[in-house]
């Protein structure tokens, strides 16, 4: 496929399915035996419970494409989410206060549909920048 359209599948990901919740969209996005590396769910119903989780915790998210940078079969997607912290998050109890996230979602293709997908997220920082307390403790091996 093409770099457009690696670039178009991001684009819509972001814009309709997570910050407008349109979940119909991903079967135009995603292959049937696409991986979200986030869940355990397997193909699009991964995808889906991701999305689908991400916006039940922040009902009044607000979404911020900074960046995509993409090739035929790879794509990055640099964005940032904000919403009011009013549910249990990352052991963090509601705040009140508005978070912002910022993220990177990496995407593979094949035949111009989504097949893997992994995030990196820095919520960390947000929650800091909040003026949250965020314990980070190290698992004992």
């Amino acid at each position: 496929m093409t770099q457009q359209r690696s670039e178009e599948v991001m684009r819509r990901y972001l814009t309709e399915v997570v910050a407008e919740g349109k979940l119909e969209v991903i079967d135009e996005l995603a292959a049937d035996d696409m991986v979200d590396h986030t869940q355990s769910i397997p193909g699009k119903a991964g995808l889906v419970a991701h999305v689908t989780s991400f916006r039940e915790r922040n009902k009044d998210v607000e979404l911020t494409v900074e960046r995509v940078i993409a090739s035929e079969d790879e794509v990055v997607g640099i964005w940032t989410w904000r919403a009011t912290h009013s549910t249990d998050m990352y052991a963090v109890p509601p705040t009140g206060g508005k978070l912002e996230v910022r993220v990177a979602s990496i995407f593979r293709l094949r035949d111009g549909m989504l097949v893997d997908y992994e995030v990196i997220s820095d919520a960390l920082t947000g929650f800091r920048r909040m003026g949250a307390t965020v314990d980070i403790r190290q698992s004992e091996h």
